[in-house]
């Protein structure tokens, strides 16, 4: 179909503060960043040669299956848009898959360790390296013992927690880290199926607010939470393989595309928000109505990803250029 077609896992990120406002060409490098930001990915954005080794063998890929593939450039963005979520979870206590009002009443025990291991890692240098790793290694082991049952909404935080353990194991560079992360990648994959199955995520109609914003944050939340985590998977194929299967998995699950929705720190900044603005149900990955009817303050963190990665970085220049952007 047209949206495998278009597949391409390509991405970046941008400020948590404000929404990205600018294309580089992306001949030479394509960002949704602000101007501040380093365009060029830093040393500990981990994207070497064994990395895109596996890029130049995906011809071997079995052609019957629907593949997804990306150039080198996107690779480093959408690596680094993944690396942007544990810093954001320290640094402000949500990302574009966990909600701050998730945690209410209280902070479930999994998110605690995944926000204090990604303060850890922010400041991970030379000195403390091997205290930070000793740390982590034992907060996913803590993450990943049996559990008997779990309601929905843990089932949620354990997934969301092990996505930000993985982000941080799987692209620092440690060889050790990124050998025990792809050698748990079938718990998170587990783990986000049954949620997905558990809820009917994938064929869900869209929430209302009207029904309550705390009901409408948790479902939104677990069909971001699923799309960030199969995204991540797709990632970690692509590094042993060069490409990865899960076209399907990640265009199944629909979201909301609604940059103030998501952000609203209330209910009412919510209702607010919907009088204001238009709620955009994405389903199928089908972002004709976005493209149409949206304009560029519309889109979040999760809608910049999808439409980037659905649609390529030419055809995001040419409708933020229609839409009046820069």
């Amino acid at each position: 179909n047209e949206a495998a077609m278009d597949f391409e896992l390509q991405a970046a990120t941008h400020s948590v503060a404000s929404p990205p406002r600018v294309f580089e060409d992306p001949a030479s490098s394509m960002t949704l960043l602000d101007d501040t930001e380093i365009l060029d990915p830093s040393p500990d954005t981990i994207v070497d040669d064994s990395f895109f080794m596996a890029f130049d063998n995906r011809g071997l890929a079995n052609t019957y299956l629907e593949i997804g593939v990306m150039d080198r450039e996107r690779i480093r963005y959408c690596v680094r848009c993944l690396k942007s979520y544990p810093l954001s979870l320290a640094h402000t206590g949500r990302t574009a898959f966990i909600h701050p009002q998730n945690f209410q009443p209280a902070m479930p025990k999994v998110l605690q360790d995944a926000i204090s291991a990604s303060s850890l890692y922010s400041n991970k240098n030379e000195m403390n390296e091997a205290m930070v790793w000793e740390i982590i290694t034992t907060q996913v082991t803590q993450l990943t013992e049996p559990r008997p049952y779990w309601t929905v909404a843990e089932h949620l935080a354990c997934v969301q927690a092990f996505v930000i353990f993985q982000i941080i194991r799987l692209f620092d560079g440690d060889i050790k880290q990124r050998s025990d992360a792809e050698q748990q990648e079938e718990i998170l994959t587990s783990w986000t199926d049954s949620l997905a199955i558990r809820t009917s995520i994938a064929s869900s109609s869209p929430s209302s607010i009207d029904r309550g914003w705390e009901t409408w944050v948790f479902e939104e939340a677990i069909r971001r939470t699923i799309l960030v985590s199969r995204t991540a998977q797709s990632m970690f194929a692509i590094q042993r393989q060069g490409f990865c299967t899960m076209v399907s998995a990640v265009t199944e699950i629909p979201f909301t595309a609604q940059r103030r929705l998501w952000a609203a720190p209330s209910a009412t900044h919510s209702v607010k928000a919907c009088k204001e603005t238009r709620m955009f149900w994405v389903e199928k990955m089908d972002l004709a109505d976005l493209i149409k009817e949206g304009n560029v303050d519309d889109l979040d963190e999760i809608a910049w990803l999808m439409l980037v990665t659905y649609k390529g970085g030419d055809g995001v220049n040419e409708w933020i250029l229609r839409k009046g952007g820069s």
